[in-house]
């Protein structure tokens, strides 16, 4: 099999705050948007997309897409090659940080931060050890 690439879409009544946080905080511009359905994409990287749905849409065949994201059990990695500049436009901003710039010693150096949906954003730079 080969796939083409891998697309992020979360079921949400917050459509509008994503927007706004996606927007923002991480860079994202809009795509598409409709009452019920919103695309945003990163200007730099087109095809590196993230959708936000609302639930219970009677057009929508299936359970699994009509029900909220609940908050738990899903994060979002997003590389970046130099983190720590990355952090300090973070906190300026007055992201919702709720990591502070780490340093694991697997070699990753990152902060987390949590979207409206209750979404762990992961922003991290690989290092070599």
């Amino acid at each position: 099999m080969k796939f083409k690439s891998i697309q992020k879409g979360i079921i949400t009544n917050q459509l509008k705050e994503s927007k706004d946080f996606y927007s923002k905080y991480l860079g994202f511009q809009v795509k598409v948007e409709m009452d019920w359905f919103l695309l945003m994409h990163l200007p730099e990287s087109p095809d590196y997309e993230i959708a936000f749905m609302l639930p219970s849409l009677d057009f929508v065949r299936k359970s699994y897409f009509q029900k909220p994201y609940e908050g738990q059990g899903v994060w979002l990695i997003l590389e970046t090659s130099n983190v720590h500049e990355t952090y300090e436009a973070m906190k300026q901003s007055k992201a919702p940080i709720d990591l502070d710039l780490t340093e694991e010693e697997w070699g990753d150096i990152h902060f987390t931060m949590v979207d409206p949906n209750g979404i762990g954003i992961d922003i991290v730079q690989h290092r070599i050890m």
